[in-house]
């Protein structure tokens, strides 16, 4: 290949998982499949299982002092998250793949009454 440039590199590589992406059957890690599509890294990953914690508090919170609403948790869920995540879809990757379903079940019900 010679001389390749460091920026050359990077998009046959970022080309090359565009085409694997396609090849594989993601039906049953679709979580990892939208990770993947918005090019998040390990930390931003992390990020996300965080956020799923930090609302889970919420809702526990929520619940001592008997109060049930989905609304705040979910504009909370929206409001931190990755702006490269669509709610609605890495909410139902997550119910699908089995993630935290205290929390994103009641998410993705909500979101899909929207």
């Amino acid at each position: 290949m010679g001389n390749v440039s460091l920026e050359e590199k990077v998009n046959q590589l970022s080309f090359q998982m565009e085409l694997l992406l396609g090849l594989v059957d993601w039906s049953s890690r679709p979580f990892e499949y939208e990770v993947i599509k918005a090019n998040l890294t390990k930390e931003e990953v992390a990020d996300f299982y965080r956020l799923l914690d930090e609302i889970n508090n919420q809702q526990n919170e929520q619940r001592r002092y008997g109060l049930s609403s989905v609304e705040p948790l979910l504009v909370s869920f929206v409001g931190m998250l990755h702006p490269s995540l669509d709610p609605g879809v890495i909410l139902a990757a997550c119910v699908k793949q089995g993630i935290a379903l205290e929390i994103t079940e009641p998410l993705y019900a909500h979101v899909k009454l929207l």
